[in-house]
């Protein structure tokens, strides 16, 4: 078996995929047929060989609504409760999770503007990851797509809008939060 770069990398998205409430996710039969062979197959084969196997026996945008579906659900739910822990400030947001980025080699810029922070995110170790695998678009799904849920999930008055991604070509990674109680 070929080495498991995602499992090595971002192991934290178990939780996230075999989550056992996401079989009351999917009404659709395939998408439930999808959710479960995925649960059942991801601790134990490499993830990205799994998602190319089911994308190809299922459909790339059946597996996409059924990844995005799962992740929306337990990413907002995870952050709230983070939110609730942690003190649900931005700065809080960005001590939590932005500062230990640049430990983990992500490199970026912050600007604030007002009720707004701002940051450019130019060095991303995940998105080296998945050029290296060819696995953009998956790890956009996985990865990228949980940026604005993360923030609804911590705190809704806090509006989330990007731009642009690493992920999808683009030279730098815009992030912006805007504080509307401010």
């Amino acid at each position: 078996m070929s080495k498991d770069y995602i499992a090595e990398q971002i192991s934290w998205l178990d939780g996230i995929i075999i989550h056992p409430e996401n079989s009351n996710l999917f009404h659709a039969e395939n998408q439930s047929v999808i959710q479960r062979e995925l649960s059942s197959r991801w601790i134990n084969e490499n993830r990205l060989a799994l998602l190319n196997d089911l994308a190809e026996k299922f459909g790339e945008e059946e597996m996409l609504t059924v990844i995005d579906t799962i992740i929306y659900m337990n990413c907002k739910s995870g952050w709230q409760q983070v939110g609730k822990e942690k003190g649900n400030s931005l700065n809080s947001f960005i001590k939590i999770l932005w500062e230990p980025l640049k430990d983990l080699g992500f490199e970026y810029s912050i600007e604030k503007k007002g009720n707004q922070t701002i940051f450019c995110v130019t060095k991303c170790p995940m998105y080296n990851l998945a050029k290296k695998l060819g696995a953009e678009k998956w790890m956009y799904h996985l990865l990228c797509l949980t940026d604005e849920l993360t923030i609804i999930g911590f705190n809704s008055m806090i509006k989330f809008d990007r731009t642009r991604t690493l992920m999808q070509g683009h030279p730098d990674c815009d992030h912006c939060y805007t504080d509307l109680l401010l």
